[in-house]
């Protein structure tokens, strides 16, 4: 690899310095960077479009830039490694320590890559506008916390439960560690070929996450608890809102045809990791 775009939620004093740093690494070994800044932030609707001649994203931030440029990259489907500069970093393969060491790797091709699949978000009120997300779809109130969502969750057309709950999260393996695991789901290997439902403090004793097959379609509607309620829930895909739901809508949840490729350069195993982040938080 001789060709990179560089994608930074800011150039503020905490990023500025490795941002540089890769930057003149790069150039001084005979590579190429592009820089794109705030397009990955948390009130960015962005989409990142990649020029032919890039071959790798580096991201500088966290486990979240890695995710907000999988989900907005649109045209092409090029590999991603993340510089952690935030907390946990399940995503980011290159940290503070080890920053040329990690380049060399990429600039001479020494690396693998991971296909992660993505999620995809259809609602019946938009059937031109479909998301993706890498993490999670999840489903919460509109004003979260003021009251519960009546939901109704079908596989394969099939009618799953109705509960009284503060929303749903439908997750990939690889969003296993992120909102799901908050929420007491289970720590998946993002391997596995799976879907992921765990419902959010459902009213219910006998409430469990639910693991699918990737290959199943998960439908989510919602009901009115009284008959004067107009019920809304807003639809969010990564952390980031795109879609409202109300009554009589469904939303259909489906493995995404769209892969994402992540960079791998520590030979380090998904359980290795997910041990040494514990010990971390």
């Amino acid at each position: 690899m001789k060709n990179f775009l560089i994608v930074a939620r800011s150039f503020g004093d905490l990023h500025e310095k490795y941002i540089n740093l890769i930057r003149d690494y790069i150039k001084s070994h005979g590579g190429m960077c592009i820089l794109d800044l705030d397009t990955v932030s948390d009130s960015s609707d962005n989409t990142i479009h990649v020029d032919d001649a890039i071959e790798c994203i580096i991201t500088v931030g966290g486990d979240g830039t890695v995710v907000r440029v999988a989900q907005n990259v649109n045209n092409r489907q090029v590999p991603i490694v993340g510089l952690n500069c935030g907390h946990l970093g399940y995503l980011c393969d290159m940290s503070i320590d080890n920053i040329e060491h990690c380049l060399d790797q990429l600039l001479c091709d020494n690396y693998k890559l991971d296909k992660r699949m993505m999620l995809e978000g259809e609602c019946s009120n938009d059937l031109t506008c479909n998301y993706r997300a890498l993490n999670d779809i999840v489903v919460v109130p509109v004003a979260a916390g003021l009251y519960v969502l009546n939901l109704t969750v079908k596989v394969n057309g099939i009618r799953l439960y109705s509960h009284n709950c503060d929303g749903l999260i439908v997750s990939t393996p690889t969003g296993s560690t992120a909102y799901n695991l908050s929420a007491n789901g289970p720590i998946v290997s993002p391997h596995a070929d799976c879907l992921i439902l765990t419902p959010i403090n459902p009213h219910t004793l006998n409430s469990r996450s639910i693991i699918l097959s990737s290959t199943d379609e998960v439908e989510v509607s919602i009901e009115a608890r009284h008959d004067e309620d107009e019920p809304q829930a807003n639809i969010v895909y990564d952390g980031t809102l795109r879609q409202t739901l109300r009554k009589g809508e469904s939303l259909r949840i489906y493995r995404s045809e769209v892969t994402s490729n992540m960079v791998m350069l520590e030979n380090v195993n998904f359980l290795e990791r997910i041990r040494a982040r514990m010990q971390e938080i």
